[in-house]
């Protein structure tokens, strides 16, 4: 039982490390965006989530969850199915945080990265890297 918790403290750290690493990638990529080139919150937006997520994705599989299996296309497809359903909730949050809200950008932008967060461990652990769903 303590070897399981123990193991479940460590992969979650490691999650947060990536995930901090990946929202870091994010943000400063949006804000750049933003305000160099003066691109369109939601054009911003996904150019910084596509390159943070390639990072993320590479860091998850090999890093923190450690998961290595023949069916490398079901579990990118996994994947691919929580990125799009996250970037849908990532640009919904924006919208209503800038257009209905009026909250600034950037502050917009750092709510938008804490709900994926959350939302994106559970999704990644239970449905992506569960060896249980994949390797059947």
């Amino acid at each position: 039982m303590n070897g399981i918790l123990l193991n479940n403290s460590l992969k979650y750290i490691k999650y947060c490390l990536v995930g901090g690493a990946g929202a870091i990638i994010d943000f400063t990529l949006y804000s750049l965006i933003i305000y160099t080139i003066n691109l369109n919150y939601l054009i911003s937006n996904a150019f910084s989530f596509t390159f943070a997520t390639i990072f993320v994705y590479y860091l998850q599989k090999n890093w923190t969850f450690q998961y290595f299996t023949n069916k490398k296309l079901r579990t990118f497809n996994r994947f691919l199915q929580i990125v799009i359903i996250t970037y849908i909730l990532n640009n919904i949050i924006l919208i209503i945080s800038v257009e209905l809200l009026h909250i600034d950008l950037l502050i917009s932008k750092i709510i938008q990265i804490l709900l994926s967060f959350v939302w994106g461990y559970y999704a990644n652990s239970i449905y992506v890297f569960n060896r249980d769903l994949i390797d059947k």
